[in-house]
């Protein structure tokens, strides 16, 4: 039997993953006084639903970037904060390509582990309310301190959210093995892995969008070499070295170079600003 709810891990005290069928995946990180939810999925499933049978806490919603697999469930909010680089993006949101999205991956492995419905995907009626999220800002929850890093290359506003006290980085889609970079230069994506990598002796976990990816369903952090790898790759593509390989991703013409525990995707004709 498929399964037919999000599954839900707890990977510290009071922390979260939250996978919407493989499709996403959500943190829900609750302090003493507030609760911080980091990215909306799909749409999918009835997220907030879920987030009340873990807390009951005032809830900040906080987008890591705007991409329909972790906005697409932003509807469901009055507010939600998001770098002002991604907003455009947010609103550029179909619900079409969340059905196609689901269907898609579903159909390569999803639906042998997850019993869903691509058309549960929200309609995009009114927009939250999007709240300026910046480099170096910082959630209070009470008793636990979220900060804010911008790192651009997924996309122009991409954001990743440093617990440090539980020494643990929630880095949506700017620092994994399958990085895309489309949404910077190449050079402006190894500025944003180096700075990423600068915070490397403040977590010991980096866990990414996709735990539980398509039919895996698993909770696993990224490698610790993931930084220092895709930082190998930025560098050879600006040097001139390596073999890339032509890659598609949704329709797009793409080259591919592969290090280490990575893979970098990324557009040929933007390697420097």
């Amino acid at each position: 039997m498929a399964i037919t709810k999000p599954y839900i891990c707890e990977i510290a005290p009071k922390t979260y993953v939250i996978n919407e069928f493989g499709l996403s995946a959500m943190y829900l990180l609750v302090g003493e006084e507030k609760a911080l939810l980091i990215d909306t999925g799909c749409g999918i499933c009835d997220l907030k639903q879920v987030v009340r049978i873990l807390t009951d806490k005032p809830l900040i919603v906080v987008l890591t970037h705007a991409h329909m697999d972790h906005a697409g469930g932003m509807c469901a909010f009055e507010q939600v904060y998001l770098n002002e680089k991604d907003v455009g993006l947010a609103k550029s949101i179909r619900r079409e390509d969340i059905v196609s999205y689901a269907e898609m991956f579903g159909k390569a492995g999803g639906y042998q582990v997850y019993d869903y419905s691509p058309e549960s995907a929200p309609k995009f009626q009114k927009y939250p309310e999007f709240l300026p999220l910046n480099d170096g800002d910082t959630f209070d929850l009470g008793g636990r301190i979220i900060e804010a890093y911008t790192i651009p290359g997924h996309t122009a506003g991409s954001v990743t959210l440093l617990d440090g006290a539980n020494r643990l980085m929630i880095s949506g889609d700017c620092c994994n093995v399958n990085l895309l970079a489309l949404g910077a230069s190449i050079k402006t994506t190894l500025k944003g892995l180096k700075k990423f990598r600068s915070l490397a002796d403040r977590f010991d976990q980096n866990f990414n969008g996709h735990v539980g990816y398509m039919g895996q369903p698993n909770c696993f952090s990224q490698p610790q070499s993931t930084a220092d790898d895709l930082i190998h790759i930025c560098e050879d593509i600006l040097a001139g070295k390596g073999d890339p390989k032509p890659y598609e991703f949704l329709g797009v013409a793409l080259k591919q170079m592969s290090y280490g525990a990575v893979k970098l995707s990324y557009d040929p004709e933007s390697l420097v600003d």
